[in-house]
């Protein structure tokens, strides 16, 4: 019975995992946070940002599962989730902007970063840029409302929010990991504080594209 179930809705799944992937592609601040994190600091806290980023989207598919509705539709909320993650993205921006020089030591096997950071630190950072992400709780309003049919069993819909959860951290853990590789650690040696500093500036842009309504 499980085996028809899953091939019932195995073309559906399949659109649903297409669609998420393609948006997992798109460049955003998680994106900056987690290029920035891998840099600078070992897998174990890099992956902070991960864990954050995951658990925020994670919180939007369990609305979506819970039947809320789009909160464009609550009055003035969507401005306030909005205005609230853009001054975040530039609160972000030009704290990294305004940091001292930074950079690693590498050597003897091992890697030694000039700035010193923590799990949580970095999972609030990531959480907190996605959640404060208005545009991702569009995305699965509209992936749960427009591609996922309302007949769909609950079930099945809460398998296809798990596999997206897992999905989106498994894909920053690899890009973590590949960031954060001995020879693209070396590569970037010696201009690591401009890359922070250009991690900087995208964030404080992409806060005031997201607080121009663009």
């Amino acid at each position: 019975m499980v085996i028809q179930m899953f091939n019932q809705y195995l073309d559906e799944f399949l659109i649903v995992s297409a669609a998420h992937f393609l948006a997992l592609l798109s460049p955003g601040p998680d994106f900056v946070l987690i290029v920035r994190s891998s840099l600078l600091f070992k897998f174990r806290i890099a992956s902070g940002v991960c864990l954050g980023v995951s658990l925020a989207n994670a919180f939007y598919i369990a609305l979506c599962l819970l039947s809320i509705q789009s909160i464009s539709k609550v009055a003035g909320l969507y401005d306030v989730i909005k205005y609230l993650g853009a001054a975040y993205l530039v609160f972000l921006g030009f704290r990294l902007l305004s940091s001292k020089s930074s950079g690693f030591i590498i050597g003897h096997g091992s890697i030694i970063s000039h700035k010193s950071s923590t799990f949580f630190r970095e999972l609030t950072s990531g959480f907190m840029a996605s959640l404060l992400n208005p545009k991702i709780s569009l995305f699965y309003l509209s992936l749960f409302t427009l591609v996922i049919d309302e007949t769909t069993p609950m079930a099945i819909q809460a398998s296809y929010g798990v596999w997206m959860f897992f999905i989106v951290l498994l894909w920053d853990l690899m890009l973590t990991r590949f960031i954060g590789s001995r020879s693209i650690r070396v590569f970037f040696e010696h201009f690591i504080s401009r890359v922070e500093k250009v991690c900087g500036i995208f964030l404080v842009a992409l806060g005031l594209n997201l607080a121009l309504g663009h």
